[in-house]
């Protein structure tokens, strides 16, 4: 029997896994895994500084700002003054940038969907009961 440290290894990869599946599936090759969290951090929580953005996903502002530029350059952000503090940009998702997130967390939602009915109906009721745990873990 493995060992809680080795479970624990092995748990994540399969997460892991799971997750370069779903986004390769999805075809969101173009965007690299920080830009898809922040587009979806920005679709969630909506406008945020930069720097907000930065301490959200314990990364550098300088860091984040590349990645915003670099999302700005696709067309899927936008910069607009923040209403308070003038020396503040907000950023927010364009109209494209929201297409391209529903486009891809369809894509997503189809693959695992097809992917879950393939299974049998036991491995479909532990899976549905391991998402309740799951969940539990990640709010920890």
């Amino acid at each position: 029997m493995p060992t809680i440290e080795q479970s624990a290894v092995d748990f994540m990869q399969a997460i892991g896994l799971l997750v370069r599946r779903t986004r390769n599936e999805a075809g969101s090759d173009e965007l690299s895994m920080t830009e898809s969290v922040v587009m979806s951090r920005l679709a969630n929580d909506g406008p945020a500084t930069t720097a907000a953005l930065a301490r959200a996903e314990g990364m550098k502002p300088q860091s984040m700002g590349t990645t915003i530029a670099a999302l700005e350059e696709l067309g899927f952000v936008k910069r607009t003054p923040h209403a308070t503090d003038g020396r503040q940009m907000l950023i927010a998702l364009t109209p494209k940038g929201v297409q391209v997130r529903k486009k891809t967390r369809e894509a997503k939602q189809m693959w695992l969907s097809q992917a879950m009915a393939e299974l049998d109906a036991q491995q479909r009721d532990t899976l549905v009961k391991a998402t309740g745990i799951i969940k539990a873990l990640a709010s920890r």
